[in-house]
């Protein structure tokens, strides 16, 4: 169990009422990783949503050269695993490690999914989040691809 104190401090929760709050906590753990920690690969179906309380995670990916990429650095604050909440065993497009000692909020998204299943609200209210966040990654992912071409030397010239 996590007290809502924790939950307040990741920004996909913090506006969530308290007795959202509460339920959430009442399924998920408080967990710290040690530095270098793997918590899950790319390709690998995700079974769990991680909500960093502090340290600092890479999400990395393997490009079709086999190089890796570091793709997010993500700090305290900030929530990564969200598509495991949508279910159908979705896998994951990159492999996260931990680049120093985490303490990290983890919920089962089997779990959350009964929740929401269980109290509409609830489900209501994560999933409005979920769309927020994914639109805000979108937004993101959208420049850097868009940054990314405008330094590319073959793009540059035309």
């Amino acid at each position: 169990m996590v007290e809502k104190e924790y939950l307040k401090k990741i920004g996909f929760l913090k506006d969530l009422p308290d007795r959202i709050l509460e339920k959430i906590g009442a399924i998920s753990q408080l967990e710290t990783f040690d530095e270098e920690s793997l918590l899950f690969r790319q390709n690998q179906e995700k079974a769990l949503l991680y909500m960093l309380v502090s340290g600092k995670v890479f999400l990395n990916s393997r490009s079709a050269s086999g190089k890796s990429l570091t793709l997010d650095e993500v700090t305290p604050g900030r929530t990564f695993g969200v598509s495991t909440l949508l279910g159908g065993g979705h896998a994951s497009t990159f492999t996260a490690i931990c680049a120093e000692t985490s303490t990290m909020i983890t919920v089962s998204g089997e779990q959350m999914r009964q929740l929401f299943i269980d109290d509409f609200e609830t489900g209501h209210a994560v999933i409005l989040k979920v769309v927020e966040l994914f639109r805000s990654r979108m937004e993101m992912h959208t420049r850097q691809f868009i940054q990314s071409l405008a330094n590319h030397p073959e793009i540059r010239v035309l």
